[in-house]
């Protein structure tokens, strides 16, 4: 690793600590999502970083991977748990963090934010050089039981490497010994326990609205998509996106960019993320730090204020 590679993390996850703040301060019943969208995805611009991946924006059930689309109508609720989850990167080093938001402060749903807070800390507290992921995985599932609820058991942390926000290594939300690997020095990981009073397992939705660039593709492609598939790539690298970034940097006339995405997912071009979902509908929280083991192997959590 270059000796700065330490400050890019924390640059971009103060740009995370910074966004997620805004979202705390405008994410009231009645605003759309997509301002949320625009507004903390643009703080993070105007701090000098780039994103990582579109803001998650994901209500009750949704557990992961609802981003708004191109003039999204949809506003926030009256009630239920709102999952914001926010990436930025600098120098390809990436900051990745989620909160949930109690909308109307309701006790019952208080329980499963509760529960995923002390879930992350208890996973803090053990993070460092030779611990086994799986160790984290058992006091996450340990702190939400403990609140009468479940992790999710089939989502869960993952390694961060520059320009790679999903590289390898998974911590597990719950004492699962398959992720045996062992923290060292110079690691990078985010950690994120999920609560549910469901069963504690996500299935995918019926609809996608996050993509990432898979590879390219010459054969039977026209000039006019080819130029749109290299623009997608020098815009977007191999981090994932929402189409809402096609219209924003018009790389993509707005009345085509539907036609042309769902093109390019059935040539094999780009990737999506199906909206991921409790399989019983029962609501979800989440909490999310990015922690960096630096090379002296003191513990670092990078979107922590």
């Amino acid at each position: 690793m270059k000796e700065d590679w330490k400050e890019c993390y924390i640059k971009a996850g103060k740009a995370v600590i910074s966004a997620k703040n805004l979202a705390k301060q405008i994410t009231k019943p009645g605003i759309l999502l997509l301002e949320i969208a625009e507004k903390c995805e643009n703080e993070i611009l105007n701090l000098g970083c780039e994103l990582s991946f579109p803001i998650n924006i994901s209500l009750n059930e949704i557990a992961a991977h609802y981003s708004p689309i191109i003039d999204d109508k949809t506003i926030v609720p009256d009630k239920g748990l709102l999952k914001i989850d926010i990436g930025s990167h600098y120098n390809g080093y990436i900051a990745d963090s989620a909160i949930t938001i109690n909308i109307d402060n309701d006790e019952v749903l208080q329980n499963y934010i509760d529960a995923a807070e002390e879930a992350l800390e208890a996973a803090i507290s053990i993070f460092k050089p030779g611990t086994k992921l799986y160790e984290l995985g058992r006091v996450i599932e340990q702190k939400i039981k403990s609140h009468h609820l479940n992790p999710i058991y089939n989502l869960g942390g993952h390694e961060l490497q520059q320009n790679n926000l999903h590289a390898g290594n998974f911590i597990p939300n719950s004492q699962d010994e398959r992720h045996n690997a062992v923290l060292k020095e110079g690691d990078c990981y985010a950690c994120e326990p999920f609560a549910t009073s469901g069963k504690g397992w996500v299935k995918n939705g019926k609809n996608s609205y996050i993509y990432r660039f898979k590879k390219k593709i010459q054969k039977n492609m026209s000039y006019e998509h080819l130029n749109y598939m290299n623009k997608i790539k020098d815009t977007c690298g191999n981090l994932p996106f929402s189409p809402r970034i096609l219209e924003k940097n018009n790389l993509i006339p707005k009345n085509q960019i539907s036609k042309i995405v769902d093109l390019f997912v059935r040539k094999g071009i780009l990737d999506h993320y199906p909206i991921l979902i409790e399989q019983t509908g029962a609501p979800v929280s989440q909490q999310e730090h990015t922690i960096i083991i630096d090379m002296e192997g003191h513990t670092i959590v990078t979107t922590k204020e």
